[in-house]
């Protein structure tokens, strides 16, 4: 036996003590990595919304939140979380857990469309209806609202509008002459703004052609069609030199009506529902309901689009998209 080979009694222990010792790191290791791992490499999120809704961060878990605010701990890490709740479009939102802190979201759910029958529809606001009459005192003629009985002025003409045609709403009006008293070209044409009694020239249109018409919620915007025309009408009398009405794109066949932030809810022959951006002229389906049989008679939007009324001959629903 060579010296090599022979080991004493203490090169044994010493050999055998730096056996466990790397034993022990490597298990020290282990466990060091199984407590980061399992118990102290983690973040949070906190989810506010309207529960109950589940929240599944992609490939990894699932949390059903029963309350608000929901808590989600998951390992460090940026996830793709599918939101999802009965009833409510399915969201994929990015979400980032960072080392030991709680990072809040606010979830903003949106109601998947759906239509249903209903007995009763709001009533439309009432037109209101103005008139021009003859002021004594003034030597003008002044324009008022029909319903006032004391007539007050809101704006002064100097110059007769001869068998005046007049289209109003509760911020706006535009008044025009009848076209057997003068040519396009001559026919005197105003816009009213009734909240600081206004009035500006409209340039040159067959505005006696207007078959009908609806103005937008704030008075800015009128919509009209004309019975020549195949296509709805805009003119945006908001602007400092008003220009003459741009046809838009929805087709004078289809029923319509504003919402507030001045945008167009359009129902179109088999039974589409569009959100049209006027100043921008784009759409946005909203969907297709087959449950409606027959061409509508009317629709009527919510203020904040959240509801649309459709009126057919038998039948009233009621479109949920909020």
């Amino acid at each position: 036996m060579n010296d090599e080979q022979y080991q004493t009694p203490n090169e044994e222990k010493s050999k055998t003590r730096r056996r466990v010792a790397f034993f022990l790191i490597i298990l020290g290791s282990a466990i060091l990595y199984f407590v980061w791992a399992n118990f102290l490499d983690f973040g949070k999120v906190t989810l506010y919304g309207e529960a109950p809704f589940k929240a599944e961060l992609f490939g990894v878990e699932t949390f059903f939140c029963v309350d608000s605010p929901c808590e989600l701990k998951a390992k460090t890490g940026n996830y793709q979380v599918i939101i999802s709740k009965e009833n409510f479009q399915q969201d994929l939102i990015p979400m980032d857990f960072k080392l030991w802190k709680t990072t809040p979201y606010t979830l903003a759910f949106k109601v998947n469309p759906y239509i249903e029958e209903t007995d009763v529809i709001p009533e439309k606001e009432k037109e209101i209806l103005y008139d021009i009459m003859f002021n004594e005192e003034t030597k003008n003629y002044k324009l008022f609202d029909k319903s006032d009985s004391l007539k007050k002025a809101l704006t002064y003409f100097t110059e007769e509008i001869k068998d005046s045609k007049i289209f109003g709403s509760k911020y706006s009006a535009i008044v025009i002459e009848n076209p057997k008293t003068a040519t396009e070209s001559q026919l005197k044409a105003y816009t009213v703004n009734l909240a600081i009694k206004a009035k500006t020239p409209l340039p040159a249109f067959d505005y006696a052609g207007i078959t009908e018409w609806k103005f937008s919620p704030d008075g800015n915007l009128f919509q009209f069609k004309t019975a020549d025309s195949d296509y709805w009408w805009l003119m945006d009398l908001s602007a400092k030199n008003i220009s003459a009405p741009t046809q838009t794109k929805i087709e004078n066949t289809l029923k319509t009506d504003w919402i507030y932030g001045n945008e167009i809810m359009v129902m179109s022959q088999n039974f589409t529902l569009n959100l049209y951006n006027p100043r921008q002229g784009a759409f946005k389906n909203l969907g297709t309901f087959t449950e409606i049989k027959e061409y509508p008679q009317d629709i009527i939007a919510g203020s904040n689009g959240g509801v649309v009324y459709v009126e057919t001959k038998d039948k009233k629903f009621r479109i949920i998209l909020q």
